[in-house]
């Protein structure tokens, strides 16, 4: 066994070890459960209204950052693809609510307050400030799709996901802390204090999906194809819910006891790192775990508009 590889099974091991000691050290308590259904009560919480005008704020500004940089590449590259990946970040809010059901998310609204209403579905009232959250990870889609541009290492793509579950942690913390939205339910990994840390792969990876697509695909996606992203984004990211959210969903409804619920958790974890390693092997042809490989910077990759301009050359040489 490669040195590497030994690294690599001890550090799992670690991580697995830390995991459940910090959520051994936690009270467990049971969760009570609805009697005609059998699943964990969405709570009903008070809608802040000043917190959720702040961070519909926050958000929308981000995701005009992300905005603004489509653009500026849309003037640079003829192509208005980077324009619409920012924008479609922002249609994940569709299908958050399904996630939400599922994985045991609640929204406080309001039908009277400012911004207390977007829209329904399944029953669930969402607040503007969801839509404007998504639509500010699209800035984060925008990035990711810069980097797989540039052409980086495997082993930087690597990093840049153990950066974006870090980000996460961060990010959804503070946002937890001003309580416009709260988890609930039988959570494995809560870790720090509220983010159960099952969600992060399913947010970043469901992301770089739809990165990797518009990657791999981006000589298709050009003039009006490039709308499709308006569908492959939020698409992207629930065929990786999908694919790797069920053993916690099925721990986030029901009543079970704190190791079997750790190890569902755990099990969405070591799902994501296989999705994400057959994106890069499926999609965007690398092999996973060949760490030090980098595409060369002067030839294109998967019809790209570099390689568009190549072919010109010789055609033009012939």
């Amino acid at each position: 066994m490669s040195k590497g590889k030994i690294i690599a099974a001890v550090a799992t091991v670690l991580f697995i070890a830390i995991m459940l000691l910090i959520t051994g050290l936690k009270a467990h308590h049971d969760i009570p459960l609805d009697r005609t259904y059998g699943t964990p009560p969405p709570p009903d919480l008070p809608y802040p209204v000043n917190n959720n005008i702040g961070a519909t704020i926050v958000m929308t500004v981000i995701g005009l950052s992300g905005v603004a940089l489509g653009i500026i590449q849309w003037v640079r590259t003829k192509s208005p693809l980077p324009l619409m990946i920012a924008l479609s970040g922002a249609v994940i809010c569709i299908p958050e609510v399904f996630f939400d059901v599922m994985g045991g998310v609640y929204f406080p609204w309001s039908a009277t307050e400012p911004l207390g209403q977007a829209y329904a579905i399944l029953g669930r009232e969402m607040p503007w400030w969801i839509a404007a959250g998504w639509f500010g990870y699209g800035a984060f889609n925008f990035f990711m799709f810069t980097l797989l541009a540039s052409k980086p290492s495997t082993k930087t793509i690597w990093l840049m996901l153990g950066g974006a579950a870090v980000g996460d942690v961060v990010f959804e913390e503070i946002l937890l802390s001003f309580n416009v939205y709260h988890y609930y339910g039988n959570q494995p990994l809560v870790i720090v204090s509220q983010l159960p840390w099952w969600w992060i792969p399913c947010n970043s990876i469901g992301v770089f999906l739809a990165a990797a697509l518009a990657y791999r695909f981006q000589d298709f996606l050009r003039g009006w194809r490039s709308l499709l992203m308006l569908v492959i984004t939020p698409l992207s990211v629930t065929t990786v819910y999908g694919a790797i959210a069920l053993p916690s969903w099925i721990a986030v409804n029901g009543n079970y006891p704190w190791l079997p619920t750790q190890i569902l958790g755990l099990a969405t974890i070591a799902l994501g790192i296989v999705v994400f390693a057959l994106i890069l092997e499926l999609v965007l042809k690398r092999k996973p775990f060949e760490l030090g490989y980098t595409p060369a910077k002067d030839v294109a990759e998967f019809g790209s508009p570099v390689q568009g301009r190549i072919d010109d050359r010789v055609s033009a040489v012939r």
